[in-house]
């Protein structure tokens, strides 16, 4: 990722419909129910979600399925999702809980200085400010120009249920309900950015309860980098 100019002189889209989003680091928490090592970090998603620039979200892998319990909102994308990180970042291996920021910065899940190490560094990086807007029955993601940008990057959705309680019946974690945040479920790219100033119209949501259920849009470099994010807080 290259700026010829730091983002902070970005010009900055202002009006009140903007408000239904709030500009966001983005944690993903690669966890398993079949993990017994990944309950302390699915505890601790409840601290991070309680600081207002970060938005928490578990993907659940699948490769601990064979373990003798398969994970209720396991998926291969979400696997694949942290060998792209694995590989970005230059690591051989993949594991659980391993939690990543912004697509930049990585840490065990469950150690909590860690993780504060790693928000801290993605605070400290030059970001997009995304913006969200409901205008005339859909969304709008307003995204600005930045100048000398060099390279692509999707606009990427993901719809996530706020709250899950699983009681887990096999495995290594046989026994225990776990409570699980911001569970991703479903992925989405519907737009590319070059760098200009553009505004991309969300997919249909179709019917969405917004006490239970959310929607996070990002900016996502091909290389890995979440270059900012917005998450959408409800129909006006």
């Amino acid at each position: 990722m290259a700026f010829a100019t730091g983002l902070g002189s970005i010009a900055m889209v202002q009006n009140a419909a903007a408000q239904a989003g709030r500009s966001i680091m983005v944690l993903e928490l690669f966890t398993s129910q079949g993990c017994n090592s990944c309950p302390p970090a699915d505890a601790l998603m409840f601290d991070w979600a309680k600081q207002p620039d970060v938005l928490p979200l578990s993907l659940h892998v699948d490769y601990w399925d064979y373990l003798g319990w398969k994970d209720t909102f396991g998926k291969k994308g979400h696997s694949k999702r942290q060998h792209e990180y694995a590989q970005s970042m230059g690591k051989r291996q993949i594991y659980t809980p391993q939690v990543v920021v912004d697509g930049r910065f990585q840490a065990v899940g469950s150690d909590q200085n860690a993780v504060a190490q790693a928000l801290n560094k993605a605070r400290k990086s030059e970001r997009v400010t995304l913006q969200a807007e409901f205008s005339k029955g859909a969304w709008q993601i307003l995204v600005p120009d930045v100048a000398g940008w060099q390279g692509e990057a999707k606009v990427l959705l993901c719809r996530y249920d706020r709250r899950h309680d699983v009681t887990i019946e096999r495995g290594e974690n046989h026994g225990k309900t776990i409570t699980y945040l911001n569970v991703a479920r479903a992925w989405n790219t519907f737009g590319e950015w070059k760098g200009q100033a553009a505004t991309y119209r969300l997919p249909d949501l179709g019917e969405i309860d917004w006490s239970t259920e959310g929607v996070v849009v990002m900016l996502q470099s091909h290389n890995g980098p979440i270059l900012g994010a917005v998450d959408i807080q409800g129909a006006n």
